[in-house]
């Protein structure tokens, strides 16, 4: 619903955006082995739906398999930490307008089963939306999309879109996907829900 509202525009997104939302984040189009063998804080994993070995969640929810065509086509990802009751809860990542929430999807390109970095999120606090703005607007210039909590950027093979959803108030989203294999997520047979 929301990626519908991304206009193409002049700003073309740059792989650095990442590096400087948080040193450590991947990239969009990075390997799935690549992506889990992330540097994080101590005692925080990356859980992701397709585990067989997740631990405890205390939300067992959020990792649900999903049961949609084509939900062996995509992964869905998080960061996770022990609350100290041996309850695995959802856990930020350090970012330049501080700790986050990471979620990525990765989509399989291909028939080796090789999975990519489709797209991430980064959940920050509201607090926290112009310094995101404002970093966002000096590196990827005047945004293609300007609407009421959300601002949209795009090129040729990135989206940028930072925004508020209405189910979570109290945070913004910043969202940068890979335009390709985003489409491979949409296409028949690989139809997931967001």
């Amino acid at each position: 619903m929301v990626a519908a509202l991304l206009g193409t525009g002049s700003a073309w997104a740059d792989q650095k955006v990442i590096h400087a939302l948080g040193e450590d984040l991947p990239q969009p189009g990075a390997l799935f082995e690549d992506v889990r063998a992330m540097k994080l804080a101590p005692g925080r994993r990356i859980v992701c739906e397709s585990d067989t070995d997740k631990p405890r969640l205390a939300n067992p929810g959020l990792m649900q398999p999903q049961r949609s065509r084509g939900a062996d086509h995509v992964r869905r990802c998080s960061v996770f930490a022990d609350d100290g009751k041996d309850n695995w809860v959802v856990a930020g990542v350090t970012t330049v307008f501080g700790e986050a929430r990471l979620w990525l999807i990765f989509v399989e390109q291909g028939s080796q089963g090789r999975y990519r970095l489709a797209q991430l999120s980064l959940w920050g606090r509201n607090s926290e939306w112009n310094k995101a703005a404002g970093l966002l607007g000096a590196m990827l210039g005047e945004p293609s999309t300007k609407a009421e909590r959300v601002l949209g950027w795009m090129d040729e093979q990135h989206e940028t879109l930072m925004f508020i959803d209405e189910k979570y108030p109290d945070e913004f989203a910043v969202a940068i996907g890979d335009i390709r294999l985003r489409k491979l997520m949409k296409s028949p047979g690989t139809a997931i829900r967001e």
